[in-house]
């Protein structure tokens, strides 16, 4: 039910991308990302109030399901453009993982043109915030400074085996404007990993692109 949901909610005018997360035969989280127009945050916001009233509707008119509006997330959708990207080059995942020696420690390798580099964090109790410090110190070897992490959240998806690292950022550039940014990616492979492609997910939409903050959905 949820892929044909997802497919659904793609079809809803201004959205682009949808995932679709189910638990227990009901659906839990939708995560949207359509195009949002230029403007104050306050028409963003009603734009985005819009979208969630024309999902909600789409939904229960081809599949007979009332959605919780407050289920449904709607962030901004940043197409892929090969010379944007010529000129703002992503940010690439190396690798993710725990190091037990010499000293416990949440290791992050990074690479961006051409350059390698690596964060490190001590490991704790926690080693998704553990991933997201070790990401962060890998991100100023870069250059690029400024985060504060909002909320890091594992979602888990019984019904269908699934878990998805949510995760909110908050970026102050150098002359003062804060953005926040937020980054979703399925846990495929490990939980660091997971980590450090949904925070690369939220930052590589804005990093040396123009930005916009995101606006409530409150």
């Amino acid at each position: 039910m949820a892929s044909a949901i997802a497919q659904t909610i793609q079809s809803v005018q201004y959205v682009k991308k949808c995932h679709v997360m189910e638990e227990s035969g009901h659906i839990a989280q939708v995560f949207a990302e359509a195009q949002l127009p230029a403007g104050t945050d306050e028409e963003r916001t009603r734009s985005i109030k819009s979208i969630v009233r024309s999902i909600i509707g789409a939904v229960a008119m081809h599949h007979n399901v009332q959605l919780d509006y407050r289920k449904i997330k709607v962030v901004e959708y940043k197409p892929s453009d090969d010379s944007m990207l010529a000129l703002h080059p992503r940010i690439q995942i190396g690798a993710a993982f725990a190091r037990r020696a010499p000293q416990q420690e949440t290791v992050v390798e990074l690479h961006l043109l051409g350059r390698t580099v690596v964060g490190t964090w001590p490991s704790t109790d926690n080693p998704a915030q553990d991933t997201f410090y070790a990401c962060t110190n890998a991100l100023a070897s870069l250059g690029f400074t400024g985060f504060e992490l909002i909320y890091l959240e594992i979602l888990h998806n019984d019904f269908a085996n699934e878990k998805i690292v949510l995760l909110k950022v908050k970026y102050t550039h150098v002359h003062g404007q804060a953005d926040l940014l937020l980054g979703v990616a399925e846990v495929k492979e490990d939980l660091p990993l997971a980590v450090v492609k949904a925070f690369l997910d939220a930052i590589n939409r804005r990093i040396g692109l123009p930005t916009r903050t995101e606006p409530s959905l409150t």
